[in-house]
């Protein structure tokens, strides 16, 4: 009896006795190794998701950019009824005049460019601390396709153009005074349709001046970019552009962000010169398709000329890539020398796209 109650308490003995300090220190360690192994888990995808998102926001922010730039130039030249244009002048005009007759003047160039311009500044109404030297700049023209109703009010400052076939006016909006310009039925329209009495179509009269700013937010909060402080620190190249509209109540210049990341836009001209002779049918030089691509078109002829538009830029990622370095060139088209490498930290990609100028070469093309 003594024999079996010694064995029943050696086995109890040995249930309760709990781990030995070996068993502990190697229960730890397996832990220790497994939360190490969760943790690097974690961290990486971490860093994955990060790098990712970095990819991610400069191939879409330059995606958007090419949209909003081809869909804007696929509208130049739309200026509703209004089919004859301007004679196109001696001059290339400048974009940033509002007088009424400045305005009427440039509709003969739906598009209007400049090439890496060194002026300082390089437009009137863009300052030199804004436009992020060495990259183009685009002017597109083009009236809106819905016309504002009888009842609409035009906006004070704002510009219109009311036109037929062959005959247009650039308008001022003087909201509900006398001379609005809206056919409203109480103040009388500048220009008629065919019976004389009916006002002829108005629109809202669109010109747009993209450009590279330096900056997205100035450190001021205000419209210019004031140096390395803007956007907290580490100045992003944006896509911008200048938009006519009211400020003031007076016609006057605004300045919009569009897209982040955007740097070293250039642009090729596709331009229609061939045959130069005007066809009986369409009362129009050329085919509608381009004959030619220039950085540059080098007369006033060419620019009237120009059915589409080359677009090459680099879109880079907004924040730095640890232990990466740019080590690639980028073919910009044909006005800028194959450039990079950068060596800096920033994710590139290039985009090249071409946008056609819908409303001039469809009046140019053949009917078979």
């Amino acid at each position: 009896m003594k024999t079996l109650t010694h064995h029943y308490r050696a086995r109890n003995a040995a249930r309760t006795s709990g781990f030995t300090l070996l068993e502990l220190m190697i229960a730890l360690a397996i832990g220790v190794v497994v939360l190490g192994g969760l943790l690097s888990f974690f961290s990486n995808s971490s860093s994955a998701f990060t790098e990712l998102k970095k990819s991610a926001e400069h191939t879409v922010n330059g995606s958007m950019a090419m949209w909003v730039l081809t869909q804007d130039i696929n509208h130049a030249g739309y200026y509703g009824e209004f089919y004859a244009l301007p004679p196109a002048g001696t001059a290339l005009p400048d974009p940033c005049l509002t007088a009424p007759a400045d305005i009427y003047s440039a509709l003969a160039f739906p598009v209007q460019g400049y090439d890496v311009p060194v002026a300082s500044p390089p437009l009137s109404c863009l300052s030199t601390a804004n436009y992020l030297p060495g990259t183009d700049i685009l002017v597109v023209r083009y009236a809106e396709y819905t016309p504002l109703a009888p009842t609409d009010v035009a906006d004070t400052g704002e510009v219109y153009l009311q036109g037929t076939s062959n005959l247009a006016e650039v308008q001022i909006g003087r909201g509900n005074a006398v001379g609005n310009f809206m056919a409203d039925g109480t103040t009388p329209a500048d220009i008629f349709q065919k019976d004389g009495a009916t006002a002829a179509n108005i629109r809202k009269l669109a010109v747009h001046i993209y450009f590279i700013a330096r900056c997205s937010v100035p450190a001021d909060g205000g419209d210019n970019c004031t140096g390395a402080s803007d956007d907290g620190g580490s100045p992003i190249p944006t896509l911008k552009r200048l938009e006519l509209t009211a400020v003031a109540g007076v016609p006057g210049w605004r300045i919009s962000p569009l897209v982040e990341g955007v740097r070293n836009l250039q642009i090729d001209y596709g331009i229609d010169n061939a045959p130069a002779i005007q066809n009986s049918m369409t009362n129009q030089p050329g085919d509608g398709a381009p004959d030619t691509y220039t950085a540059l078109p080098a007369t006033l002829l060419d620019w009237t000329n120009v059915v589409s538009v080359r677009l090459n830029f680099i879109a880079q990622s907004t924040q730095l890539t640890a232990s990466y370095v740019d080590t690639k060139t980028y073919n910009l088209g044909l006005g800028a020398p194959v450039v990079g490498p950068f060596n800096d930290a920033f994710k590139k990609h290039l985009f090249v796209g071409t946008a056609r100028l819908n409303n001039v070469s469809g009046r140019r093309e053949i009917p078979q």
